[in-house]
């Protein structure tokens, strides 16, 4: 039985280049939100560029899966993929499976002999075919385990947020309320990086490439595994402690000459459309800040943060400068 995986390894630059340019998401946010603290800020202003990072420089350990895992032992494939091929035997009609030579051809045999028992036939003759189409689905497993680590970090991500006002990011990513919220707006005229951005899904369970069903239908040759889809549910997956933060991302794969595990990429400055100063910036941040919103930056609105005491709430109020 051919290998199942590693016909595929092949497309997974492809895969990631593709995937990327989606851009048909159902309410997809106009603007996002960045968190950082004020000195990062400066930076930005200054070069006018944002860092995106390999998962690898991620806080949460189980952020984008880094080890490649189906889910599920290969193993617990035996049993169903016999029951497929029992299926395939019996059934009225058999669909193409002329991407896999063997399976065709042992079903076929099979359908045409006029066998009492076929499940005895297909049990005594069935486990060489089986066996070997296991030890192929290992060896390619591993193969693609192997080329999803070394994507890891070539992966360029670039987190966001629907909100400005979240206690918990102001505190996590903005130095403790002292640093600073960028607005980034989606523009369709500049192709706007964040027209491409993913919304994350927060779940308990690790995301699956695919499904034990999913993967007797490709072992036998009747569709094959999107690997596609390997992007947004190993990319975009977290668990849902993580949920707060209502986070959507951009996923890249370095460009030729990008090293090591982050790279700064240049934005436009009609991108940028707002800064939230926090409610606990200090006077010399404050002003360092509002004065590098000139030039390129004349149009930025200027919020600053303040604590609501009674409700326990974040306000932010526009500046005039």
């Amino acid at each position: 039985m051919e290998n199942t995986f590693s016909s595929e390894l092949n497309k997974m630059h492809y895969a990631i280049q593709s995937w990327i340019r989606v851009r048909k998401i159902p309410n997809r946010p106009k603007s996002f939100f960045k968190y950082m603290t004020a000195r990062v800020a400066k930076i930005v202003l200054v070069n006018q560029k944002l860092r995106w990072s390999s998962p690898l420089l991620f806080n949460d350990p189980f952020d984008v899966q880094r080890d490649f895992d189906l889910g599920f032992d290969i193993e617990e494939i035996k049993k169903p993929l016999v029951n497929e091929l029992l299926a395939l035997v019996s059934a009225k009609k058999v669909p193409d499976l002329s991407r896999k030579p063997r399976v065709e051809y042992f079903v076929n045999r099979l359908r045409r002999e006029d066998y009492g028992d076929i499940r005895n036939i297909i049990i005594r003759e069935l486990p060489g075919l089986i066996d070997e189409g296991i030890q192929s689905a290992k060896n390619g497993y591993q193969q693609l385990k192997n080329k999803w680590s070394q994507f890891i970090p070539h992966l360029r991500i670039f987190c966001l947020s629907e909100i400005p006002d979240s206690p918990l990011m102001w505190s996590h990513y903005s130095d403790s309320h002292k640093g600073v919220v960028v607005e980034l707006e989606g523009l369709d005229s500049l192709d706007s990086a964040w027209l491409a951005a993913q919304p994350v899904t927060y779940q308990s369970s690790p995301p699956m490439l695919a499904t034990i069903p999913e993967w007797v239908k490709s072992i036998t040759g009747q569709q094959s595994i999107d690997l596609l889809s390997l992007l947004p549910k190993y990319a975009c997956t977290k668990t849902p402690e993580w949920e707060y933060e209502k986070e959507w991302r951009v996923v890249f794969s370095r460009r030729r000459g990008d090293t090591g595990l982050y790279t700064d990429y240049a934005f436009n400055p009609q991108e940028l459309r707002s800064v939230y100063l926090g409610c606990g910036v200090s006077d010399d941040d404050d002003n360092d800040i509002v004065s590098l919103l000139s030039y390129d930056f004349a149009h930025v609105k200027v919020y600053r943060g303040k604590k609501i005491q009674r409700d326990r709430k974040l306000s932010f109020t526009r500046i005039e400068r």
